[in-house]
């Protein structure tokens, strides 16, 4: 009691401080995502995660990497006082894009999740689903043609897969992964999860309109995606690749490098630029920054 009366005074101006800060913070926030869209795609090592943050404060997790390292990422993009997310995809059940959801689903309010729906017998499969039961979140199965409207001109397309994997054990599980087409206004971004070749020769056969200036490449730049026919219709100006430094798999492949350099695709690596924000004022999509490491 002695030293409330003795320092009271400081506590007071202390917690107004941290109310002003707490303040500005959010009026900057604010005026930093008027009329914007941001697609960080985080440094997760060898693994997917990428945040949309909608200009009007909707928020969008598309995978979660293998560890707990996706909580750095959003601590680093969310403000400190946020810990909600309106919507959680999971693009397919394997480890390294789905381990770091259950860390956030532990850390996190989630409106909702979208996933493939696809059986996957790992524990952690098993968990994430308990970890859903227990917190009562709705889970949504994935088909060609849902569309989720995020904010006005800003919507979450899924162009695969094309029917429902509810309860299927198909027998390559990237074939039944979540590929997203993000529009705001006449700006796109095409999010090819760890589609392959036969999932990107599915999506051109369905003759739907597939361009998209930016693009996430599919399966971390491993040979077995990102084909030319699939470069020529999409016809993007910026690529992006997930991958953890030095991973065993050799990700990103010197093959998918030249492909995207023959076609003058200006590239970019979370192995070698840290996490990647790309900024979108409706027109376009362009780079805001790189380099946050993992």
């Amino acid at each position: 009691m002695f030293k409330m009366r003795k320092y009271g005074h400081w506590y007071f101006l202390g917690g107004l401080a941290f109310a002003a800060l707490f303040i500005w913070s959010a009026v900057f926030r604010v005026e930093a995502h008027r009329g914007r869209t941001f697609l960080h795609v985080f440094d997760v090592g060898q693994g997917d995660a990428i945040f949309i943050a909608a200009p009007n404060g909707t928020q969008v997790l598309i995978d979660g990497g293998p560890d707990a390292a996706v909580l750095r990422g959003l601590g680093g993009a969310m403000p400190f006082w946020d810990r909600s997310l309106d919507l959680v995809i999971l693009t397919h059940p394997h480890a390294d894009h789905l381990d770091g959801l259950i860390e956030v689903l532990r850390r996190y309010r989630v409106g909702m999740v979208l996933e493939s729906g696809v059986n996957h017998s790992i524990p952690e499969y098993d968990l994430w689903h308990a970890e859903l039961r227990e917190r009562g979140v709705p889970v949504i199965v994935a088909e060609r043609g849902e569309a989720v409207r995020l904010a006005e001109d800003l919507t979450l397309t899924v162009l695969a897969p094309a029917h429902s994997f509810a309860g299927t054990s198909p027998r390559n599980i990237h074939d039944a992964a979540i590929v997203l087409m993000l529009r705001h206004a006449s700006s796109t971004a095409l999010l090819m999860a760890d589609a392959e070749a036969p999932l990107e020769r599915e999506l051109l056969a369905a003759g739907g309109n597939i361009a998209a200036e930016l693009v996430k490449i599919g399966h971390h730049g491993s040979r077995t995606s990102t084909l030319e026919g699939f470069l020529v219709a999409v016809k993007p100006r910026v690529a992006v690749i997930s991958a953890g430094r030095r991973n065993r798999y050799g990700h990103p492949v010197q093959e998918v490098l030249d492909r995207l350099a023959a076609f003058g695709i200006a590239t970019y690596r979370t192995d070698r630029d840290g996490t990647v924000t790309f900024v979108s004022d409706g027109r376009e999509f362009r780079l805001a920054e790189t380099g946050i490491r993992r």
